[in-house]
């Protein structure tokens, strides 16, 4: 195995215990961190049984304690509900119950829909627990009066904002049923779904939210007036627990998969029309402590991710996807990192899995489409002291590639080597929350066994550093920074591939400080980053922040980053109004400021911007910005040749929805600019919602792209004797794009536990390109015509992506997918005009490539 490091997660399993050791105080005990007076829910100990069917008719109800002073935060904030609430908390040795009735005077509102569907217009209930009480991290459970759930891990995100995590899928129950006098919700969390320390009468963070659809109204039982922070700091206690055990510590997901698939081959000879697959695997939860867990799965399977949307990438940048697999999503919070660094992210979970990297000479091939991923591994978890850990580890497996050699023989490759990822978190909290540390270290180690291999991929890339938080002034200010390094090493070749990337760029004539070393076996770089914010007010917010990224830096092989060699700073400042006039609900103006400079002092980037952001009293919102980019220098235009004037350039856009209330809703936008040599864009989008029926929703964007540019990079020719532009010739061209685009979507609910959901885009793009030219000197935007040939660069590309899934939860916890996925696309050369019927005919013209995947999982605690 060489260079591959041990998997290193089980040993892991030990350093929980290690932490829960120095638990020597709790959170709940920062005396004074928050004075204001929060309320308190106390929970009763039922001995009898509790059936959840959203009645609470058994006895326990009418003795247990109830909370009633629920207020609002919108629309009139600071006034009691103006629909009466009680509810009401019990427990016993295996779950918490919650009951809350929710009087109404008139028709309730609710929706059907998927589990975490969208809050949309129906009234909602919410549930959220502080188990740590760690201030930082909550767990949320939503219901609604058709049955629907939501669950969530909170979290405290930038600006002190809460931000959720709904790929959290915990095995509770949750009953509601409806009269002419409301509601009712009824609750039963098993304790095994949460996660909180071993004191023997702990105290949780508790927040009852209630959501009145036709009013927009959302009534808290722990109120924060929105000039002041809230989250999960300011929720109220529960108290009253006593002797409370985790349950059950061990939960398997087995599952079982056939896959269809029907292709077009294209030039894939060792591919047939038609494949038939299927496979297995498991995914297990097992709890260390109270307050640890690991995660882990054994030949994951990752199908039943919604696809891609389509792009043109037409930029020296690669293309940013969000992470959908649950995986990975779930817990995601503990790997947070560094947000002031220039440098990117230290953690992209979809380099694990990826598209192999190693492509063979030839398409006759049949190249793998993602990595296998063997088994991958986290534990994650919290001590009621403050500490919080996270690791990640996973192993791919190698993959080939099969290919047709000169002579016609079959020949194999390797196209992605053997391959270990670890991530590692370790965070400390204090003062009730509002201040950590923490270190974050990420490691990729591949098994490189050919010399192609060793000549194209780093042998390893490790990345490790420091971060840190801390607020003041009952957390209406915030400081925050990090400092991070990372080394790559391998051999010489494919550290110089590296230095040419498009993120680093060494080659570059005309950069003094910038050289590509053809000997190096290793290269080290760093980021840093701090930034001071204004989160809270009346009125005034804003922040400053300072950045600096050495051209060195490198993460990509587990992280994501698009450029190095930077200096930033920006900051903006923010005017909002929360409080309803006589035409709006509420608005803000921020003002925004940035600039850019690489290591040479060189600015690369000039920017000036005004956002002003308006809600209507009937909740119509119009969001407008002025944008303007000073002149500055490109020195990524020449793909590692020498600098080119960035021209400056004015932009304004506007975009308005209207009232999210109503059973059909649109909204519309559109935007442009123009530079400085004629280079101009528009975009135009729109979209239309329909729920007309509380089963069913149907959502469509259409969106316009027209775009014209003066100097688009066609490609480079050496040339010693063109001394003007540093010995190459780089050659642009005038472009001329227009793309359109639909995304569709259609849902269609059944019942709370099966739904069908149908997404689909087509998109279709041309591109017109002028005479080519080339760059007639440094710095400049001027061009000479180039005399030499060039091939037809006009293109059209059609595609459609879609994706149905029929979803069953057919018992709790377990669940049934059928699922088809259907692609086609066409790329034709030499055309470039935009001409809808003739592109459209071609699109659905196309062969489709069709899949079909029957899916089943079954949930165990034993």
């Amino acid at each position: 195995m060489g260079p591959l490091r041990p998997f290193t997660i089980f040993p892991a399993i030990l350093l929980p215990s290690l932490l829960a050791a120095q638990n020597t105080q709790s959170a709940q005990s920062a005396p004074g961190i928050f004075p204001t007076i929060r309320p308190e829910v106390t929970a009763q100990r039922v001995t009898g049984g509790i059936q959840v069917d959203g009645r609470l008719d058994e006895p326990a109800w009418a003795e247990a304690i109830p909370v009633t002073d629920f207020t609002q935060v919108d629309p009139e904030e600071g006034q009691p509900v103006s629909e009466a609430t009680e509810a009401r908390v019990l427990f016993d040795e295996e779950a918490i119950y919650i009951g809350v009735r929710l009087h109404d005077r008139q028709p309730v509102s609710e929706r059907l829909g998927r589990r975490d569907m969208n809050l949309l217009d129906s009234d909602w209930l919410g549930v959220v627990i502080d188990s740590y009480h760690d201030h930082r991290t909550a767990f949320s459970f939503d219901l609604n009066p058709a049955g629907v759930q939501r669950d969530a891990v909170k979290s405290m995100g930038p600006g002190g904002r809460e931000q959720d995590d709904l790929s959290w899928d915990p095995v509770w129950e949750g009953r509601a049923t409806t009269d002419d006098g409301g509601w009712t919700a009824e609750y039963r969390i098993p304790f095994s779904q949460l996660r909180f320390g071993d004191e023997e009468e702990p105290t949780w963070g508790i927040q009852l939210e209630r959501v009145i659809g036709r009013r927009r109204e959302y009534a808290v039982l722990s109120f924060t007036p929105k000039a002041e922070q809230g989250g999960i700091p300011t929720y109220g206690h529960l108290v009253g627990l006593r002797g409370v055990e985790p349950g059950k510590r061990l939960e398997i997901l087995p599952y079982a998969i056939t896959r269809a698939e029907h292709v077009d081959p294209g030039q894939n000879p060792f591919r047939e029309d038609s494949e038939h697959f299927a496979s297995g695997g498991v995914d297990l939860l097992y709890r260390i402590t109270s307050d640890f867990a690991l995660n882990a799965t054994l030949n994951p399977d990752f199908g039943q991710v919604e696809v891609d949307p389509a792009v043109i990438n037409l930029t020296v940048y690669e293309t940013f996807f969000q992470e959908k697999r649950p995986f990975f999503i779930e817990g995601s919070e503990i790997f947070d990192f560094g947000r002031n660094t220039s440098g990117g992210q230290l953690f992209y979970s979809r380099r694990i899995g990826r598209r192999p990297q190693v492509h063979p000479p030839t398409s006759a091939a049949d190249m793998p489409e993602a990595t296998t991923i063997l088994g991958a591994g986290k534990v994650t978890g919290k001590t009621s002291n403050g500490w919080s850990l996270g690791i990640l580890e996973a192993v791919t497996q190698e993959e080939t590639v099969r290919y047709l050699d000169g002579m016609g023989a079959p020949t194999e490759a390797v196209a992605e080597p053997l391959t270990n990822y670890f991530v590692g978190r370790i965070r400390k909290d204090g003062r009730g929350g509002q201040s950590s540390i923490g270190v974050m270290v990420t490691a990729t180690n591949r098994d490189l066994g050919t010399d192609v291999l060793r000549a194209t991929l780093r042998e390893s890339g490790y990345a490790g550093g420091v971060d840190f938080r801390h607020e003041w002034a009952d957390r209406s200010w915030a400081l925050r920074g990090s400092v991070v390094g990372s080394r790559v090493a391998g051999d010489p070749e494919s550290l110089v591939a590296v230095q040419r990337y498009g993120n680093h760029f060494f080659q570059r004539p005309d950069a003094d400080h910038l050289e590509v070393d053809s000997t190096a076996t290793s290269m080290s770089g760093y980021s840093v980053g701090v930034g001071v914010a204004k989160q809270a007010g009346e009125h005034w917010r804003g922040d400053l922040a300072l950045a600096a990224t050495s051209p060195t830096f490198e993460v990509n092989d587990l992280g994501f980053q698009v450029r190095t060699d930077r200096r930033d700073v920006a900051a903006n400042l923010a005017y909002l109004e929360t409080q309803p006039g006589d035409f709006f609900r509420s608005y803000s103006v921020a003002g925004i400021a940035r600039y850019e400079h690489n290591y040479s002092n060189q600015r690369i980037l000039g920017l000036w911007s005004l956002i002003g952001r308006f809600l209507h009293l009937e909740y119509w919102s119009v969001t407008a910005n002025l944008r303007y980019h000073t002149t500055a220098n490109d020195d990524r235009a020449t793909r590692g040749g020498p600098l080119m004037e960035r021209p400056s350039l004015w932009n304004t856009g506007v975009e308005f929805a209207s009232d999210p209330r109503k059973s059909v809703t649109f909204g519309a936008g559109m935007g442009g600019g123009k530079d400085a040599y004629g280079g101009w864009t528009f975009a135009a989008g729109g979209s239309v919602g329909l729920k007309i029926s509380p089963r069913w929703s149907l959502s469509l964007g259409p969106g316009l792209e027209k775009a014209y540019t003066l100097a688009q990079y066609v490609g480079t020719i050496p040339d010693d004797a063109a001394t003007h532009t540093h010995g190459a010739h780089y050659l642009f061209a005038p472009l001329r794009q227009t793309t359109v685009s639909l995304e569709t979507r259609f849902e269609f609910t059944f019942n709370p536990r099966l739904n069908f959901q149908l997404y689909a885009q087509p998109f279709i793009s041309s591109g017109d390109y002028g005479e080519v030219a080339e760059l007639a000197a440094p710095r400049s935007y001027e061009f000479d015509p180039w005399v030499g040939e060039v091939p037809n660069l006009d293109f059209n590309y059609r595609s459609l992506r879609g994706t149905a899934v029929l979803r069953w939860e057919w018992r709790p916890g377990s669940t049934l997918y059928l699922a088809w996925q259907q692609a086609r696309a066409d790329y034709a050369r030499g055309i470039g005009d935009f001409d809808f019927g003739r592109d459209r005919e071609a699109l659905f013209g196309a062969r489709p490539d069709n899949v079909f995947v029957l899916k089943m999982n079954y949930w165990l605690s034993p």
